[in-house]
């Protein structure tokens, strides 16, 4: 096992030790802070009852879905405005206008247009991710070194060779920020829509937790919520390291 996985393991280990002897010596109440052993009988309650696995796949497939057509459309986007700068002057008070206002103003208009099923939730998801990748992808084709340019021109490569072959490897590590970025605000994104409105969902099942005081319940869906984050961050990181081999010591 590497060593870097080896003791992450272990200081996951320590803490969830040190958790639980202070949880049972120091608190008698679950309410305030409930023990790794009471969390994960909670956790095996909801799985057995298929309670869990209806919420966790709802927030999964909304997150998928937001997060998949954010990059689809804000990655290309970004690329063309950082190529054209009538293009970035064009879309630059829209993009403003979305960044700057808080998400939970634009959630109950989402949710009257589109309902309070998965629909909805895609939409938030998607319009508080792909700012982020817009603005990320159109500043790394900004900064690319004009000498790379020079020597694509002095090749004779066209205009596709050297976006395929300069440019998006170039910009590749600004694209890998934005959606590193995004994942964080997709999560926010649909776990705020759940909790305002929705049938089914983590957020739904944090905001049952909370009203009915169920702190092992709490921590579960908190838990859920940074293993989906992990995983995200894991897959994008094994992704950048496919696509630009040349950068296998890139950095979290």
């Amino acid at each position: 096992m590497r060593k870097d996985v080896a003791r992450g393991i272990v200081s996951v280990v320590a803490v969830l030790v040190v958790w639980e002897i202070l949880a049972r010596v120091f608190l008698e109440n679950d309410l305030l802070m409930p023990a790794p052993s009471g969390v994960a009988r909670s956790f095996w309650k909801l799985t057995v009852s298929g309670e869990l696995n209806r919420h966790f796949a709802a927030t999964l497939l909304e997150f998928a879905y937001g997060f998949s057509t954010a990059c689809v459309i804000g990655i290309p986007l970004g690329y063309l405005m950082g190529m054209h700068k009538w293009l970035e002057e064009w879309m630059d008070p829209w993009i403003a206008t979305l960044y700057s206002i808080p998400i939970i103003t634009f959630v109950p208009l989402i949710i009257i247009w589109f309902g309070i099923g998965m629909l909805s939730k895609v939409v938030v998801v998607f319009k508080i991710t792909i700012v982020e990748l817009i603005l990320n992808t159109a500043a790394g084709v900004k900064t690319i070194d004009p000498l790379w340019l020079e020597v694509s021109q002095s090749l004779r490569l066209t205009r596709w060779q050297t976006t395929y072959k300069i440019r998006l490897p170039a910009a590749l590590p600004f694209i890998v920020t934005g959606m590193r970025l995004g994942v964080g605000r997709a999560l926010l994104g649909v776990i705020a829509a759940e909790l305002l409105a929705s049938n089914a969902g983590l957020g739904y099942l944090l905001r049952d937790a909370s009203e009915t005081w169920d702190s092992p319940k709490l921590f579960v869906t908190v838990l859920l919520l940074a293993l989906m984050g992990i995983v995200s961050f894991t897959l994008i990181k094994k992704g950048e390291q496919k696509l630009a081999p040349w950068r296998q010591t890139a950095e979290w």
